[in-house]
């Protein structure tokens, strides 16, 4: 495996590319392990609110792609949303597009949506062929689908799932559809002309529930809908902010109510995100009680997991595994006392005040690479008589 991606995202001190995510979760077995079990949850079609909270650089992003990463391996569909997604997110219709814009899955380059919607328009066109019912009249078509289960005929989704196959029954490419999920500007007038009087500001959350059952239609195991970066909604106006949070509240309810079928929302912020009592969740009770007392499943576990800092030996072996990973992609192996002395490095830049070793993840696999790095080329100028090579290990240690 070519690991040059992964040592460059981390020369830059941003987020590893999910190929890689696996190998630098080194003392973080536990909270994987709890990942593993939620999916394998969920793919037995149940649903679920899972919250990671900790400090910045405990590593709440890194979880977050390994979640990423066993989804694609288990073919989940997948939308991650950040803080970019977060000013609307109080709102019900721009919450769900925010969801169908940033949908990806492993094999597909790009939004799946559109493709996986076209494929379910195909499917759908020839078992209305072989009946004989005309495809290309909205009124049919939304006939036809009142016979399936959760396609309820009054809701959003029929309307919308309608006019799309009679569309496509007419031959055109339904681009005004998929742009209207995924919040282009396309106004109310154009969907009615199509045959849509319901929209998702109005019956979103039946939207979703029939488009996870779609998804079970065309064979999609699950959806995993990743929001890093919560603690960026504390920074909204009170009324908006208390907003996002019912909106958050509802997502919860709907889950443990199982309104859903194999849907996993993984939610990552700060503790002060939580427990902040003027602008965190601690402000907004119906949310609070439920997050802090609600379990996640029916086996009773918390829904909230908090993630501590690694330890001094968990350190040495990150340390170490970063080591093996850049002597296969560079051809360089630094000497056994490499752990030892990044780990003592360690401590003179990142003990607290009060004795306490917090190094983020990000900035032990970053100093670790600096370090790998400097000896490196350090080696290579001594090979090449270069008598003004200064090498940045000796400085660090």
């Amino acid at each position: 495996m070519d690991y040059h991606p992964m040592f460059e995202a981390i020369r830059a001190g941003t987020a590893v590319p999910v190929d890689y995510v696996k190998e630098i979760l080194t003392g973080r077995e536990k909270y994987t392990k709890e990942i593993e079990n939620d999916i394998d949850y969920v793919l037995s079609g149940k649903s679920k609110v899972r919250v990671f909270l900790g400090e910045y650089g405990l590593g709440k992003t890194t979880l977050a792609r390994y979640a990423e990463y066993i989804s694609r391996e288990k073919g989940l569909m997948i939308s991650c949303l950040s803080e970019k997604d977060y000013d609307t997110l109080h709102k019900q219709d721009e919450f769900f597009r925010s969801i169908m814009k940033n949908m990806t899955m492993v094999g597909i380059n790009g939004n799946p949506l559109k493709m996986f919607l076209r494929a379910w328009a195909e499917k759908t066109l020839t078992e209305m062929e072989e009946l004989k019912i005309p495809a290309d009249d909205v009124h049919s078509v939304r006939e036809y689908l009142s016979t399936r289960d959760n396609y309820d005929p009054n809701g959003m989704f029929s309307h919308f799932c309608a006019a799309y196959v009679a569309s496509a029954g007419k031959g055109a490419p339904g681009e005004e559809f998929y742009a209207y999920l995924v919040g282009d500007s396309v106004d109310r007038r154009t969907m009615k002309k199509h045959g849509i009087y319901h929209f998702l500001q109005d019956d979103g959350w039946n939207f979703l529930k029939s488009f996870t059952s779609l998804m079970d239609t065309l064979q999609v195991p699950g959806l995993i809908i990743i929001m890093d970066e919560l603690e960026s909604t504390m920074n909204r106006r009170r009324d908006v902010r208390d907003r996002t949070f019912n909106q958050l509240r509802e997502i919860i309810d709907k889950m443990s109510s199982g309104f859903l079928q194999s849907t996993y929302f993984l939610w990552l912020g700060t503790d002060m995100w939580f427990e902040n009592k003027h602008r965190g969740i601690a402000s907004y009770h119906a949310l609070y009680d439920r997050m802090k007392n609600i379990s996640g499943d029916s086996s009773g576990k918390t829904m909230i997991l908090n993630l501590e800092p690694l330890g001094r030996d968990d350190l040495k072996k990150l340390i170490k595994q970063i080591k093996t990973l850049y002597s296969s992609c560079y051809s360089f192996a630094a000497d056994a006392a490499f752990e030892e002395k990044t780990i003592d490095t360690l401590m003179k830049q990142y003990t607290g005040i009060d004795g306490k070793l917090r190094p983020s993840i990000r900035e032990v696999a970053k100093l670790t690479v600096e370090l790998l790095d400097s000896l490196r080329l350090g080696k290579k100028s001594d090979e090449i008589g270069d008598s003004n090579s200064v090498k940045a290990a000796d400085r660090l240690w």
